[in-house]
């Protein structure tokens, strides 16, 4: 008998069937990937070397590692978690953790849950978005590390319309009122209010002027009742040309911030501290840049530290970046000065989908 006549028929008949199966097998892949957020890693190794007794940071280390969780809740709202490892085992945190309303009555902009605090610009910043491999001395001395102000709370904040072309956003915080090294709330009172004002214009096509002004309040670690209260000025020049905005641009930045810490000797200790940034693009993905710092302690005013860096970074691609910082910081101790000369070689990268974060 000759089958082959009945099964060429059957794999006539099969043909519209499987055709029409494959467009739901695909539908259903795209539809599972749609309650997944957008996930991304990113990791920021340092290499440091030279002598630093202030400082002692290990010779290697892979300083951080970001999980990024981002997604769309639904039309009303969308939630950013960035959880962090550190270089030592068991240092795992929530950098931020939010959600953000997006269709508030007013057009108010709403976040809940761990925030950075809006003081200033580089305590806003994720480690892997700064300029530079470390961080300056006024927010060592006078916002208690890298993290700075860094906390869970609520802030909302709403922009005001301003006459010729001047972008005015107000921003009101509020805060448990623990952040590392800086604030400790003892009880459900110790909350920590923070303003900011941030004035954004264009200057021309090619520049643009922004101007912050910051303001915050908690109880420090003194014990409860004593507070310390932060004032910060930040100011940031842009020039980026249209027709050569790949190849050439020029940023200055400039941070200036005041303490103003109670003690338990019943003194209140004032303590200052700014620096200077300027970085230059020489080409399409090298640039070169150099940092001015000077600071008080926020515990001693009478002590004071400066620095200087010289940057040069270097992006080998959109999802790689190389860079080179040599400094020297002069710290000021009870005991006498202490100079140290330091080169750091810090390398990030990142995988998967990382959202902007804000300009």
């Amino acid at each position: 008998m000759n089958f082959r006549k009945p099964a060429r028929g059957a794999a006539i008949l099969l043909v519209p069937f499987l055709l029409a199966a494959r467009p739901a097998a695909a539908q259903t892949a795209q539809t599972g990937n749609v309650f997944n957020p957008n996930i991304s890693v990113i990791g920021n190794a340092l290499g440091i070397a030279g002598h630093n007794a202030v400082d002692n940071q290990p010779s290697l280390q892979l300083r951080e590692s970001e999980i990024g969780l981002q997604a769309i809740i639904d039309p009303y709202a969308r939630a950013d978690f960035f959880v962090t490892f550190g270089s030592q085992t068991g240092d795992v945190g929530i950098e931020e953790g939010y959600i953000t309303f997006l269709t508030v009555p007013g057009d108010f902009l709403v976040k809940v849950g761990k925030l950075k605090g809006a003081f200033g610009k580089v305590n806003t910043e994720h480690l892997h978005v700064r300029l530079f491999a470390d961080t300056p001395l006024v927010m060592t001395n006078l916002l208690g590390g890298d993290d700075g102000i860094d906390d869970a709370g609520i802030s909302v904040s709403r922009l005001i319309p301003m006459p010729s072309e001047i972008f005015l956003e107000a921003t009101a915080q509020l805060f448990q009122g623990t952040s590392a090294n800086l604030f400790e709330a003892h009880t459900r009172n110790d909350v920590e209010p923070l303003f900011h004002l941030k004035a954004y214009r264009d200057l021309s096509e090619a520049a643009n002027l922004e101007l912050g002004g910051s303001w915050t309040r908690a109880n420090n670690l003194e014990g409860p009742g004593f507070h310390t209260a932060l004032t910060g000025i930040d100011a940031t020049f842009r020039w980026k040309p249209l027709r050569q905005g790949l190849y050439k641009s020029v940023l200055v930045r400039g941070e200036w911030m005041h303490s103003e810490r109670e003690t338990a000797a019943g003194a209140t200790v004032r303590a200052e501290g700014w620096y200077l940034l300027g970085q230059y693009q020489l080409g399409r993905r090298w640039y070169v840049g150099y940092r001015h710092d000077e600071s008080d302690h926020a515990d001693n005013a009478a002590l004071h530290d400066r620095g200087d860096s010289a940057i040069l970074t270097v992006w080998p691609s959109e999802f790689s970046q190389l860079r080179a910082q040599l400094r020297r910081n002069r710290y000021e101790r009870l005991d006498g000065p202490v100079t140290a000369t330091e080169l750091l070689v810090q390398l990030q990268f990142v995988i998967g989908a990382h959202g902007a974060h804000p300009f």
